[in-house]
């Protein structure tokens, strides 16, 4: 046992503080030309923009931004559209919550954006992109290069970043940040030139795509439903170690996590999830995780999303098909310091359960239950699941991936199915999925799983050993990685995460070609007596 530990036609408007720039519509060959106005007159180019909410944008930039009184280059993309009523849950067939989608992006927005020169010889140029009906966005384009980002919530002051040459998914992109609201602003800055010219537009990324979100994550679903019970309701559990240590989850989908202990001062950034949730390394770099997003006090007002503690980007460790079950390293220091402890044993029938989550995507919730008998729902094999019963509240789409604690507060299993009912049938299907009240949820057992997730969790190897040359596990779902001399990693990256605080990782001689930042204290070691380890691309 481990305890807890604490597309349409793009409208665009330019703006400065005394200057605007009004631009025709984008065509296929980008913008055709940006004219500017002068004087003070706020003259945009669709009156569907809001000169007043824009004129008070720009008085109040962030002022962490390189140049808040820059020009703006604001670009109007097609509306979000929503699903139907009866999709609202789940599109997709499966026990996930549909957040989203992607739409290409309008052609050449960066580099038809003007630049600024700023007072040590460097350039920037902010754009903002507004989507009616978005509930937030992203932004998807090429490798960074050179260029340093910022990405910035227009309304108010939270400003992420700066990204310098970040993590790119297996397709070669970077996924932003989410903003949430209708507008997603970006500040691009380049290092000053030798030669005092601006930069060559080959030097810069390009915007491929954009993620519309149409999820009502600040929405009412609880109170809808007449079933779910927010956990500022329960004082005891929202300020206790697990409450904290649980977070929403969203890449192309919204799911629910939560971080795992493994022993005090270790501060392992390891995240438990559902494999049906994330199970590739695409959406795992894109994965953004969301802390504390919950009301302070029971029916409260819910807090500003983009003032809360976020990380960006995670490495997927491990994951159990059958139990349903992944871990995730994070990229960065985990925002929460928090994390959940758990246990392996088999878990007796009648014993209470309590399950913390974030259905559909809202604030975080409770639900109370007992573990019930596993063989009378059929979702997943009954050797691989346990199945509660709630007394009170429930679980649905946006709460798989979430822990179930037993009474001792360990965490025994994930959501797997948010929301069964029992003999649905092979699999937990889109129906099931939308009855938002089921009396049932339906998680994979950790004891299943423990043998394929235990080397992040216990019995880490120190030192721990990687060697390129390996095949490793194919999918990471296996156990022939174990960071043994004899099973080693074939990534530094993935030795880094297993290998316990101040301990040692032994690599064998060769180029990795790798990128990571190290923030845990640990030594890197050739292994042998003879050799280079080269590490970077």
């Amino acid at each position: 046992a481990i305890d807890c530990m604490g597309s349409s036609m793009m409208r665009m408007w330019l703006l400065g503080s005394l200057v605007l720039f009004v631009a025709t519509s984008g065509v296929a060959e980008g913008i055709d030309e940006v004219t500017p106005v002068g004087g003070d007159d706020v003259l945009y180019a669709d009156a569907a923009v809001r000169p007043a909410e824009v004129s008070e944008r720009l008085a109040r930039a962030p002022a962490t931004l390189r140049m808040p009184e820059n020009m703006v280059l604001g670009i109007e993309l097609a509306p979000t559209s929503r699903p139907t009523d009866d999709q609202d849950l789940n599109t997709s067939g499966g026990p996930v919550l549909d957040i989203g989608y992607l739409a290409p992006a309008p052609p050449q927005i960066v580099d038809s954006t003007p630049w600024a020169r700023m007072p040590d010889g460097g350039w920037v140029k902010r754009i903002e992109l507004y989507s009616p009906d978005a509930t937030a966005l992203r932004a998807v384009m090429t490798d960074l290069g050179d260029v340093e980002l910022r990405v910035y919530d227009p309304y108010g002051d939270a400003v992420f970043g700066p990204y310098h040459h970040p993590r790119l998914d297996e397709s070669g992109q970077f996924w932003s940040t989410v903003i949430f609201g209708d507008t997603i602003g970006l500040e691009f800055y380049f290092l000053p030139t030798k030669d005092g010219e601006e930069p060559s537009p080959e030097r810069m990324p390009e915007i491929t795509q954009i993620f519309h979100m149409y999820a009502d994550f600040e929405g009412v679903f609880a109170q809808e439903g007449g079933c779910m019970e927010e956990i500022s309701c329960r004082p005891s559990w929202q300020n206790s170690i697990e409450g904290r240590a649980v977070a929403l989850l969203m890449q192309s989908t919204g799911c629910t996590g939560a971080l795992l202990n493994r022993f005090p001062t270790d501060n392992a950034p390891i995240l438990m999830t559902a494999q049906h949730c994330i199970n590739n390394q695409t959406d795992a770099n894109n994965l953004v995780v969301v802390w504390f997003w919950e009301t302070p006090t029971c029916g409260g007002a819910q807090p500003n999303f983009n003032n809360l503690p976020r990380n960006d980007g995670s490495l997927l460790l491990k994951k159990h098909l059958d139990s349903d079950w992944t871990l995730l390293g994070l990229y960065e220091p985990d925002k929460s310091g928090n994390y959940c402890g758990w246990w392996s044993g088999y878990w007796d029938d009648g014993s209470s359960a309590i399950g913390i989550h974030h259905p559909a995507g809202t604030v975080k919730s409770i639900s109370f239950g007992t573990k019930v008998d596993d063989t009378d729902c059929s979702a997943i094999p009954s050797d691989e699941q346990w199945e509660v019963q709630w007394n009170s509240g429930a679980t649905t789409g946006g709460s798989s991936g979430s822990p179930i604690f037993d009474s001792r507060r360990r965490v025994r299993g994930t959501l797997s199915c948010g929301g069964c009912v029992r003999q649905v049938g092979p699999g937990c299907d889109a129906e099931s999925m939308r009855d938002p009240c089921s009396p049932f949820g339906t998680y994979g057992r950790l004891d299943a799983a423990i043998g394929i997730v235990r080397w992040y969790i216990t019995g880490m190897a120190n030192p721990t050993y990687v060697n390129r040359d390996v095949s490793g596990d194919p999918g990471n779902e296996g156990s022939t990685e174990r960071g043994s001399l004899i099973l080693p990693f074939n990534t530094v990256y993935e030795g880094t995460f297993c290998v316990p605080a101040d301990g040692v990782v032994r690599i064998k001689p060769g180029s990795y070609n790798e990128r990571m930042t190290l923030w845990r204290p640990m030594r890197l070691e050739r292994s042998g007596t003879t050799g280079i380890v080269r590490i970077g691309g």
